[in-house]
């Protein structure tokens, strides 16, 4: 019985072998490529597109077969850029054979050689990875059904080994032209197990910069499977920066259970200009680290956020909720310092004709504004800052909450410290179909000039007290369009201050020696002018802007100014008019002469606010010398009346009229009869001792 056994056993090992060994032989003398056509149609179908096998189709057969095509060409649309999607050299696959008879996958070797994939856009946006089928299949319920969420049924997947070289990926954006390509040298990937961690390597450069990448995935198993986390741990090296990133994905399939801790760091950000392909305004070490989790259904929080660049730090939180329409942000950030200079545009010299050309006609923009913007998203900003340092302004303690929500931006409760000051104010902006609604309120007080410059390495260039007050609203399609309906007022008072002369000579030709003639008339060569006021309010109406008060005192000279400024055309209509102080006195008329020529030569400031023009006001001089003569002067629409060529020390101040109408915004004539009386009485009395002064000031104004 038993020799029996033997024998049919003997038999059944024989068949089996046999079998195998006549399978072997048919599969090992089959022309694979008669599959060719097969493949071709089953792309066709799923994608709509061509692929061509242009080698042949080997096929070795063992315990471990291995698949192996050449010259693989999958077809782009008919608007790309070139006629392939991708071109891979070589393509070979080996798998083992009896893991399949439990339902597992276990790849042994995966290998691409020399894979050429281009990713394109049109000019509309339309990428050439969107397939269109030319046949549509109704699925069936099951397959309709699906897998419950968080349970995809996937065969166990499991390599030793992947491999790719020299391969090519490029990325045309169809709109801008832009062209970003990765060579890749090599890219390598092996575990030893099924639930064995998976180690990469991965060399190359992106746009001509070299990066090299290292890490440790988790087993595939885990990235399937809702119930585990899948651990990752990378770190990458390019331009003198490193990224590490190290935590764990719990549901990686549906973007749930996210832990993820990221750090940036980089000696210098200047290489990192040539992979963003354009030069970046940030110089200098950068840190960039925090940690993100997910605190909802696509709810993401990044949370230790530590920024620090340079000298500039910033820190705090911020979580962004894509659940929502539109999405809602909400952050809390705080800095000690952040100098935002380098991030603005450099103004560059530039030559006379250049300048010229690339002037614009109108300075403010009419471009419609990106309303659009206000509407893509919702959130909640809480500022805090030790200091922000702008070209022209340093700001300290700043807090503000900035609110957005249904198209309306509110920057509220904005509150700090400026210059030894304090700043406070509010501004929002309101979306209102194609136009927007805007107001302006800022309030600065006690202002130190010569402190704030210095926050800004700015010294030994002005100096004095300054108060700010803005309350404006408007509202249009554009900036040009909000500032013609433009509504509100603003004023500017200085007080106890001064210059240095050096950088008056800054301004340039004509205009130089107008300005300084302006500030000191007897040509003095003094180091510093000094400025006993600014007082400067308009009052806007409909775009028109009327100066209330416009005054600029110095120590030799008093600037009355009065005109409108019409922002809708931009245009200017100011007039500047000199009172000298030197020889004043109850009778001094005779030492007016020195600078009767000065006061007979007013200002006109006219042109545009993108081409101003500085130019003498020849229609305003006689009337300037008459009211000297008769000895009444009325300077400026702020009614300061009194008598140019005798103001003592008991007379009308200009600054305390002018910043009293700056304040109230009143623009109402003083007409006081014992100032005029005693104006006229006082020149009267210098006319009897003076003639020959007068003679002597009338020969110099003609140049006699």
């Amino acid at each position: 019985m038993a020799s029996k056994l033997k024998w049919i056993l003997g038999i059944g090992g024989v068949l089996v072998v046999a079998l195998i060994v006549a399978v072997y032989v048919i599969l090992s003398s089959y022309d694979y490529n008669n599959l060719k056509p097969h493949i071709t149609k089953a792309a066709w179908d799923a994608t709509g597109r061509k692929l061509t096998i242009g080698g042949d189709i080997d096929l070795d057969i063992g315990l471990t077969p291995a698949l192996v095509l050449t010259d693989i060409k999958f077809q782009n649309p008919s608007w790309a850029s070139r006629p392939e999607l991708a071109k891979i050299r070589r393509f070979e696959v080996q798998v083992a054979l009896l893991p399949l008879l439990g339902g597992n996958i276990e790849i042994k070797r995966f290998i691409l050689l020399e894979p050429d994939i281009l990713i394109e856009t049109d000019k509309y946006g339309k990428s050439n990875l969107a397939f269109e089928t030319p046949k549509k299949t109704v699925p069936n319920q099951e397959e309709e059904k699906g897998s419950p969420e968080g349970m995809a049924k996937l065969p166990a997947l499991t390599f030793n080994k992947v491999q790719v070289e020299k391969g090519r990926l490029a990325y045309r954006d169809g709109q801008s032209g832009k062209i970003y390509k990765v060579m890749l040298d090599r890219f390598t990937a092996s575990a030893t197990g099924i639930d064995s961690p998976v180690e990469i390597t991965l060399k190359g450069d992106f746009n001509k910069e070299p990066f090299d990448v290292t890490g440790t995935l988790g087993p595939l198993p885990a990235l399937v499977n809702p119930e585990k986390s899948w651990p990752l741990g990378l770190t990458a090296k390019v331009a003198n920066a490193t990224v590490t990133l190290d935590g764990s994905i719990k549901d990686a399939l549906n973007q749930r259970g996210i832990d993820l801790g990221f750090r940036i760091q980089a000696q210098d950000l200047t290489k990192l200009s040539q992979i963003a392909g354009k030069s970046l305004p940030l110089h200098g070490p950068l840190e960039l680290a925090g940690r993100v989790v997910d605190t909802g259904p696509k709810t993401y929080k990044v949370s230790d956020l530590k920024v620090k660049l340079g000298g500039n730090d910033l820190g705090g939180w911020m979580e962004i909720n894509l659940a929502k329409k539109p999405p809602r942000l909400t952050a809390m950030l705080s800095s000690e310092k952040l100098d935002l200079r380098p991030l603005l545009p450099e103004s560059k010299e530039k030559d006379k004709a250049e300048e010229k050309l690339d002037r614009p006609k109108r300075l403010l923009p009419d471009a419609p504004l990106p309303l659009d913007a206000l509407e893509q998203v919702e959130g909640t900003i809480k500022i805090r800052a030790g200091q922000i340092l702008l070209p022209k302004l340093a700001v300290n303690d700043l807090t503000t909450d900035i609110i957005l929500r249904g198209g309306h931006l509110s920057v509220n409760q904005i509150k700090a410290a400026i210059g030894g000051g304090t700043l406070s104010g509010r501004i929002t902006l309101q979306s209102r179909g194609k136009a927007a609604a805007m107001t302006i309120q800022i309030k600065v007080d006690g202002l130190k000039l010569g402190s704030m410059l210095k926050e800004l390495n700015i010294t030994d260039v002005l100096e004095g007290n300054i108060d700010i007050g803005i309350n404006l609203k408007g509202r249009g399609q554009s900036v040009a369009a909000l500032m013609a309906g433009l509504e509100g007022h603003t004023s500017v008072i200085m007080s106890k201050g001064r210059i240095n002369n050096k950088y008056i000579g800054l301004l340039g030709g004509d205009l130089s020696a107008s300005v300084f003639r302006l500030f000191n008339p007897a040509k003095e060569k003094a180091d510093y002018t000094t400025i006993n006021c600014f007082v400067s309010r308009f009052d806007i109406k409909k775009g028109l802007a009327d100066s209330t008060a416009l005054v600029f005192d110095t120590d030799r000279m008093s600037v009355i100014g009065e005109g409108k400024i019409d922002l809708k055309t931009e245009k200017l209509d100011l007039s500047l008019k000199p009172v000298p102080k030197e020889g004043v006195g109850s009778s001094a008329l005779g030492r007016l002469s020195m600078s009767l020529g000065e006061l007979a030569k007013p200002f006109k400031l006219g042109g545009t606010l993108a081409e101003p023009s500085l130019a003498l006001d020849s229609t305003q001089a006689a009337i300037a010398l008459g009211k000297a003569i008769g000895g009444v002067a009325l300077f400026g629409p702020i009614g300061i009346a009194t008598a140019l060529v005798s103001r003592s020390s008991g007379d009308e101040n200009p600054c305390l009229a002018a910043i009293e109408a700056a304040k109230k915004g009143a623009k109402k004539p003083v007409k006081k009869k014992g100032v005029v009386e005693k104006s006229t009485e006082r020149v009267t009395e210098g006319v009897k001792g003076a003639g020959e002064g007068i003679g002597r000031g009338l020969k110099k104004l003609f140049g006699k």
